[in-house]
């Protein structure tokens, strides 16, 4: 009797632990690894949540992904490529990949066409033809926005797809006198030390602004960026995740608000047609 009381404890201890164990995995969020973007987009997106997620790190020999999630922020592009549980709600941030599905919401790695395309225009009055650079991200529909806010604005997108870094310099010689500027898509297959010395020093020897992908890159000669921070696209995917947890639909891809930098320390040296004067957010 004892015997088989014991057992019925144990059990009903059992499924309280397990219960216990299915709420707190929920919901979860997974890093890539612990590079330094990616922690500080996470800690946004956690501290924007009402409640704590399970925090887990892709790059630990132990990680697995938990069995019972329903809501998943990914940040980086290792993340995002996990298998997840069939029904979880996958929000993904910080990874220059394309995924689409009723289960997959993209947090972008670039800011809303048409917001940046009038950022562009501010800076540059005269731009009319902007030749975009880009490999796999952020794919043909990203280009089709950016060619409907153009025809809006009067600009021109140029589709410049390319095949590897070594094709720039052909391509840039080819489009030379039928672009007013070029902007370089946060795509890691076009983005080497070599092929931002190539595009930095076209950009100044021409006078043609390059626009980049992110701040970082103003050190390499590029014009400007109109760039989401990444506490932003952390919090901006903690609104996503809030949205589907209280029954909403959001949008499948969501734009962080954006930055304009300008590269003030060579513009008067590549004396690109610039106008505007300061950086500005949108």
């Amino acid at each position: 009797m004892n015997n088989g009381r014991s057992k019925l404890l144990l059990f009903a201890a059992l499924q309280l632990w397990l219960a216990a164990g299915a709420c707190a995995a929920e919901l979860a969020a997974v890093v890539s690894s612990d590079y330094a973007p990616y922690s500080e987009a996470c800690s946004a997106f956690a501290g924007a949540l009402n409640g704590t997620p399970d925090i887990y790190d892709a790059s630990s020999p132990s990680f697995s992904v938990p069995y019972d999630l329903r809501y998943v922020a990914t940040f980086g592009a290792r993340a995002a490529a996990l298998r997840y549980p069939p029904e979880t709600r996958v929000v993904y941030a910080l990874a220059p990949v394309v995924l689409r599905g009723q289960m997959w919401y993209e947090i972008s790695l670039l800011p809303s066409p048409d917001k940046a395309l009038s950022a562009f225009k501010a800076l540059q009055p005269g731009l009319k033809r902007l030749a975009v650079f880009w490999n796999v991200y952020p794919g043909e529909y990203y280009l089709e926005e950016l060619r409907g806010a153009g025809r809006k604005l009067g600009i021109v997108i140029i589709s410049a797809r390319l095949s590897s870094p070594d094709s720039f310099p052909k391509r840039l010689r080819h489009l030379m006198g039928r672009m007013d500027a070029f902007w370089l898509m946060p795509d890691p297959a076009l983005i080497t030390n070599t092929s931002l010395m190539v595009l930095g020093a076209f950009s100044c020897d021409n006078s043609i602004p390059f626009y980049a992908p992110t701040r970082a890159l103003l050190e390499r000669g590029a014009t400007a960026a109109y760039a989401p921070d990444l506490a932003g696209a952390g919090i901006v995917a903690a609104m996503v995740v809030s949205a589907l947890r209280e029954g909403g639909s959001p949008s499948h891809v969501t734009y962080p608000k954006a930055e304009l930098t300008v590269n003030s320390s060579l513009r008067g040296k590549c004396r690109w047609p610039l106008s505007g004067t300061s950086p500005s957010r949108h």
